[in-house]
């Protein structure tokens, strides 16, 4: 298998999907480029090439992207992902796959269903959730340590809400740490262009553009409200993700 070829996992919400429209931008300048997105429905499953069909690892140069967790088959590639501030992550994922999500598409029906059975959920994008966030919380019925849980390669589902979180170990976290020795880079979205510039050291192009791709905008109020009143409750649901964060920035920086 050709090493230069790139797998790229997604974390929710980090800024993935503005990085594939540059993917897709180099494939566009070099022929010799393939793109390759690959997924499965609801889930971050181990990554795996049973996900990605037709392509030739041996010929071309690919670029592999998508919802997956770190698997045994990552080390065959240069590997990249992308990390978020805690707080902005939570808060992204929450109102985008409830409103954005489950609301127009009915996406996550069953666990939605599940939740709506111990508590009134019913987010209004506005402060008056404090207080449902806060039981979705204490009631462990939203995905934690999202990004830990890619790096150590451990599946989750993918539209944030469930009906029990998977809680981590301490050898979870352990497992992640460890593997971050198999990426090229680990990106934060903090500076997204430093992601970019780093990242054409590894492709056969000059430059390539990408295209900001924002699907919701909240309220700085807002934002700022759940942070104050909050902050503290989510980052403990969060806490292997903070250390990872940091770990990561030491890592790469």
């Amino acid at each position: 298998m050709n090493k230069k070829n790139i797998l790229f996992l997604h974390i929710p919400k980090t800024a993935g999907t503005t990085i594939q429209t540059g993917f897709k931008n180099i494939e566009k300048r070099n022929t010799a480029v393939k793109f390759t997105k690959g997924a499965v429905s609801g889930l971050n499953d181990q990554f795996s090439l049973n996900y990605f069909r037709g392509i030739n690892l041996n010929k071309n140069f690919n670029i592999l992207k998508g919802h997956f967790v770190f698997s045994e088959e990552c080390k065959n590639f240069k590997l990249f992902s992308m990390v978020r501030d805690v707080l902005d992550l939570f808060i992204s994922n929450l109102y985008f796959f409830y409103n954005e999500e489950h609301l127009r598409t009915n996406v996550n029906k069953e666990n939605i269903d599940k939740i709506k059975k111990k508590l009134n959920l019913d987010l209004k994008i506005s402060l008056t959730d404090l207080k449902t966030i806060s039981k979705l919380l204490k009631n462990n019925l939203l995905n934690s340590n999202m990004m830990t849980k890619t790096f150590a390669g451990i599946p989750f589902e993918k539209h944030f809400f469930v009906a029990q979180d998977y809680k981590l170990t301490e050898d979870d976290f352990m497992k992640a740490k460890d593997n971050l020795k198999h990426f090229s880079y680990i990106g934060n979205t903090n500076n997204v262009n430093k992601f970019l510039k780093i990242f054409l050291e590894y492709v056969p192009v000059d430059s390539f553009e990408v295209k900001n791709k924002r699907f919701f905008e909240k309220d700085k109020k807002l934002i700022d409200g759940i942070k104050n009143a909050l902050g503290v409750q989510i980052e403990e649901y969060n806490n292997y993700d903070l250390k990872i964060v940091k770990v990561i920035k030491e890592y790469f920086d």
